[in-house]
């Protein structure tokens, strides 16, 4: 899913520069009435994964009885996160790890979910009067995929195994990821400390290709490892082994709604928090796969969705 890399180098010099310029002005462009029956407008970053989880949010505010404009695809997040806080748009769904260290421009790095969630919710609410609905169980992060037969065959079902297996001198694979993926210490660059392995990691070969090319490549055989996002589809259409991060190296990205306070009552935040919950990583595989697989319409994804779990 390219989306998500652009998603991420879009933020990571973009982010900061947003929250710093937004002015807060605007009033609430985007809430004319009171309680229920109100106008309402819903943007988005332009991906897969976000068209859904946005048409999510829209049925389920017209269902409720609110007009909702829809201002999907609008950009990345700092297009979208300004909207918000400016009142041009009443909420988008972001992402934590996104939240924290481009939003916030935050370098430490939190492994707890929930905490990391805490933090960020609390941050936004207080600096920028944005509050977090309930984040998804579903982690969109940065994974290493595997060719089954390969992890089979040397018995790696984590990065734990594959650390000792590259400790005991195995290092006669290689791992496809792209140029950016290779530099940063919170992907491949820093994985070799995490698990313990760099002084063997310069044995192992990198090949450099586009992140949505590579999980054809470690299906086909062509490298044993890839890096790729949790919740492409294509992990499930070639299937893929995802090899499980036991130390939580890699940033954690839940989603939730972030929607501007000023705009945000109990009946609107109970609405829009139903169908998170039912948002774990194989449903989000799954309806990210019926678009950009299958070539359906993320609307009809969504309102499949939400009919199957009985919320419209």
């Amino acid at each position: 899913m390219p989306g998500n890399l652009s998603r991420r180098s879009l933020l990571k010099g973009a982010g900061a520069a947003a929250a710093g310029t937004a002015t807060g002005t605007a009033g609430c462009l985007s809430l004319v009435g009171s309680g229920s029956g109100k106008s309402l407008t819903v943007s988005s970053k332009n991906f897969t994964e976000q068209f859904i989880l946005s048409q999510i949010s829209i049925q389920m505010l017209k269902s409720a009885g609110h007009q909702v404009e829809s201002k999907t695809g609008l950009g990345g997040s700092p297009a979208n996160f300004k909207a918000v806080k400016n009142g041009d748009s009443t909420l988008y769904w972001e992402y934590t790890g996104t939240a924290w260290s481009s939003i916030l421009g935050k370098n430490s790095v939190i492994s707890d979910p929930e905490k990391l969630y805490r933090k960020v919710d609390s941050a936004y609410n207080s600096k920028y009067n944005i509050d977090w609905l309930e984040r998804a169980p579903f982690n969109n992060t940065y994974v290493i995929v595997a060719n089954p037969s390969w992890a089979n065959e040397h018995g790696i079902k984590d990065l734990n195994d594959l650390a000792k297996h590259v400790k005991s001198g195995n290092t006669d694979f290689s791992v496809a990821m792209n140029p950016e993926i290779k530099r940063r210490e919170d992907a491949w660059a820093g994985l070799p400390d995490t698990y313990n392995f760099a002084q063997k990691a310069d044995g192992i070969e990198t090949v450099s290709m586009k992140l949505g090319l590579a999980y054809k490549a470690v299906k086909s055989g062509e490298t044993e490892l890839g890096f790729g996002f949790n919740t492409n589809p294509k992990i499930k259409k070639f299937g893929l082994q995802v090899l499980e991060d036991p130390k939580n190296h890699f940033i954690i990205y839940n989603p939730a709604p972030n929607v501007r306070k000023k705009a945000l009552d109990d009946s609107m935040r109970k609405t829009l928090n139903e169908p998170t919950s039912k948002l774990d990583t194989e449903t989000m595989r799954s309806l990210n796969a019926k678009v950009s697989i299958d070539g359906k319409d993320p609307k009809q994804v969504a309102k499949n969705f939400l009919k199957e779990h009985g919320f419209v």
